[in-house]
């Protein structure tokens, strides 16, 4: 596969991992950036893997098949980066927090990405535990205790 046919291919999820990106880090250039930098390891790490495999872009079914791959695969890469560069951000994070979702962005980076791989873009929990390689139960754990935090927040007297 060449440079360019990945790029077609992944383009429609251009939104979708901006989005998630924005999940991590909520400031419109910094999303934007993460997007980019994931999308550039992905592309020198995994560069051996895109170019074997063959593709053929009238065929509807395999480019589906191929884009979630892809899509994938640059979740797990912009989760790893996007944990990063949260952490270097801690600070800075704090004053970038949306109003109105001061409760979600101030849960741990790690159980905002679970929290959006399932609500947002649909994952199962087995699919959560293969993208970010961790064991099923961690995944069920961190849905929970998102989910657990977010509601004391929402009933007032309610003890997280």
């Amino acid at each position: 596969m060449k440079r360019n046919d990945l790029f077609q291919l992944v383009a429609p999820l251009s939104e979708k991992l901006y989005r998630f990106a924005y999940t991590l880090i909520p400031d419109d250039l910094q999303a934007e950036q993460l997007v980019i930098d994931s999308l550039n390891a992905y592309l020198i790490k995994e560069q051996k893997q895109i170019i074997k495999r063959e593709f053929d872009p009238k065929n509807k079914r395999e480019a589906q098949q191929l884009r979630r791959f892809y899509f994938k695969g640059l979740l797990k890469y912009l989760s790893d980066i996007g944990i990063r560069r949260s952490g270097q951000l801690t600070e800075q994070l704090k004053d970038m927090r949306p109003a109105g979702y001061a409760e979600f962005y101030g849960l741990e980076p790690r159980v905002r990405i679970v929290m959006g791989l399932r609500y947002d873009a649909r994952f199962s929990v087995e699919e959560i535990a293969e993208i970010l390689a961790i064991p099923r139960y961690e995944v069920i754990e961190k849905l929970h205790n998102g989910r657990f935090l977010l509601l004391g927040h929402l009933i007032p007297g309610a003890t997280p």
